[in-house]
C-alpha cells in the first residue's frame, strides 16, 4: 500500500485573527453588493480520461489501496484528526480536516490542508489552513469557484469554553459566546486568506449552533442560479436540527441565507449536490430513525421541499458523502447523469459507495469499499472515469484520514465506466 508520511512541523498559512475581530460583530457582509452570478452551462471534469492501464489499476476494493493525507501526532501536536473534506479545484485535489488538540469534537481544533496533483498518489506536507489560538473551528465546507479560479472555504468557530451541547447558547451574533460563521479563500489550496466573520448574514433568528455539511458546498452550473455558491447548513439549537443553506452570488464576497425547514424532521449532518436542472439534492445524517433524510429546493437554497425518509440510503449512526460525478448534458461522460454517495454500513465500519442515474431518486449501483474501520467520508470527482473517497479509519482516538481512487467501472462491474461511449 502507498504511504503518505506527514511533515515534521506545520507551517501557519493564515494570517492570525485579531482578538476584536473575535469578540465584536462585523457588519462588511451586509453591505457588499452582490455581482451577477455568470452562467455556465457544462461544466466538465479537468483533465484527460483514465487510460486502460490506470483502470485496471483501480479495479479492486480502494480500502486496500488507500494512502494516509492526515495522521495525528505524526510531525503534529494533534491528539486526533477529524471531518474530512474534499474539492477537485480544476485538477488539484484540496484536502481538509479538523486538526483536534483535545479528542473531542470542541478540542480547540485547527483547520488542516493537504493537497494532490496527480490524482491522489502523493499528498503535500499538511499545513495549517486556519489557526484557531485556543477557540475551535469545526466543520470545513470546501467549494471551487470556477469564475474567480479559487477555493472558498466556509467553517464555524466555537469560543474557548463553549461546546455544542453547553446550555443557554446565545443566538444570533452579537454576543462573545456566540457561534460564528467565517469564511476564506485561496488560489493554490495552501495559502489562505485572513478568515472573515459573516455570521450576521449566515444564521437564521433564533439560531444557536450551526454546521456546515460537513462535505463540499456546490457552485450550481445551469439555470436561473447559475454561480452561486451554496453551503448545506444545520442549524440549532441542539438536537432539534433545522435545514438551511447560506448562498453567494459574488464568490463568497456577500453571503445570504436561506429559509429554514421545518424543525424537528431529523435532519443533521447534509450533503448537497446540484440537480440536472440546477436545483439542489439534500442527503442527511438522521438525527434519530435509521434512515437518511432528503430534500431538494429549486431556488438556489432559499427555500426547502418537503423532508422525508430515503428507503435505500439506510443511515447508521453517522455522516455520510454526496458528490456528482456527471451531467446528463456532458457528451464527454458519456451522457448519463451520476451521483455518488458514500456511508459505513456495520456501525462505524465496512463502507459503500452508491450511484444513482435520476438526480437521487433510486440507487441501483452499490458496492463495498471493503472490510475495515471506517467512519466520516467525502466523495469527489478525480478525472473522467475516476472518483476518490476521502475517509476516517474509526478508532478511538481517531488518529489517519485516508484516500482511494476508485474507477467508475470498477463501481459498476464494467457496466458503466463513466466516458463516453
Amino acid at each position: 500500500m502507498l504511504q503518505h508520511h506527514i511533515g515534521k512541523s506545520f507551517a501557519v498559512c493564515a494570517a492570525a485573527f485579531c482578538a476584536a475581530a473575535l469578540s465584536s460583530p462585523l457588519s462588511w457582509a451586509q453591505t457588499d453588493e452582490a455581482e451577477p452570478a455568470k452562467s455556465e452551462g457544462v461544466v466538465s471534469l479537468p483533465g484527460k480520461p483514465a487510460t486502460a492501464a490506470e483502470l485496471a489499476a483501480l479495479d479492486s476494493e480502494p480500502y486496500s489501496r488507500a494512502v494516509d493525507v492526515f495522521v495525528a501526532g505524526q510531525g503534529n501536536p494533534y491528539a486526533s484528526i477529524r471531518i474530512p473534506d474534499i474539492i477537485n479545484a480544476n485538477g488539484v485535489l484540496v484536502a481538509m480536516a479538523e486538526g483536534r488538540y483535545q479528542d473531542t469534537d470542541q478540542g480547540q481544533n485547527d483547520l488542516i490542508v493537504s493537497v494532490s496533483k496527480d490524482g491522489g498518489k502523493t499528498w503535500s506536507k499538511p499545513t495549517v489552513a486556519a489557526s484557531s489560538k485556543g477557540a475551535t473551528f469545526n466543520n470545513p465546507c470546501l467549494i471551487y469557484d470556477r469564475n474567480k479560479k479559487q477555493v472558498v472555504l466556509f467553517f464555524q468557530r466555537y469560543p474557548e469554553g463553549v461546546k455544542e451541547r453547553t446550555p443557554n447558547i446565545p443566538t444570533g451574533w452579537q454576543d462573545k459566546r456566540c457561534i460564528r460563521n467565517f469564511v476564506c479563500t485561496s488560489k493554490n489550496g495552501k495559502k489562505w486568506s485572513t478568515p472573515k466573520d459573516v455570521t450576521k448574514t449566515t444564521k437564521n433568528e433564533g439560531v444557536t449552533i450551526t454546521c456546515s455539511g460537513p462535505n463540499p458546498g456546490v457552485q450550481l452550473t445551469r439555470g436561473k442560479y447559475a454561480g452561486r455558491i451554496v453551503v448545506p447548513l444545520n442549524e440549532g439549537p441542539f438536537g432539534n436540527w433545522t435545514l438551511a443553506a447560506a448562498y453567494s452570488d459574488n464568490g463568497g464576497k456577500a453571503w445570504k441565507i436561506g429559509r429554514k425547514s421545518e424543525a424537528g424532521r431529523g435532519i443533521n449532518e447534509v450533503s448537497v449536490v446540484e440537480t440536472e436542472t440546477g436545483g439542489l439534492f439534500v442527503v442527511s445524517r438522521a438525527w434519530g430513525g435509521n434512515l437518511r433524510k432528503v430534500a431538494y429546493s429549486d431556488d438556489g437554497g432559499k427555500t426547502w421541499g418537503a423532508i422525508s425518509d430515503h428507503p435505500e440510503l439506510p443511515s447508521p449512526n453517522c455522516q455520510n458523502g454526496l458528490t456528482r460525478y456527471s451531467f446528463a448534458d456532458d457528451a464527454a461522460l458519456g451522457n448519463r447523469g451520476r451521483i455518488l454517495f458514500s456511508s459505513p454500513t456495520n456501525g462505524r465500519s465496512n463502507g459503500v459507495i452508491k450511484m444513482s442515474y435520476d438526480d437521487g431518486k433510486t440507487w441501483p449501483v452499490s458496492r463495498y469499499v471493503g472490510n475495515g474501520p471506517y467512519a466520516y467520508s467525502v466523495l469527489c470527482p478525480v478525472k473522467p472515469g475516476v472518483a476518490g473517497v476521502l475517509f476516517e479509519v474509526n478508532g478511538s482516538p481517531i488518529r489517519h484520514i485516508r484516500f482511494a481512487p476508485f474507477s467508475i467501472s470498477w463501481l459498476t462491474g464494467g457496466q458503466d465506466n463513466g466516458l463516453s461511449k
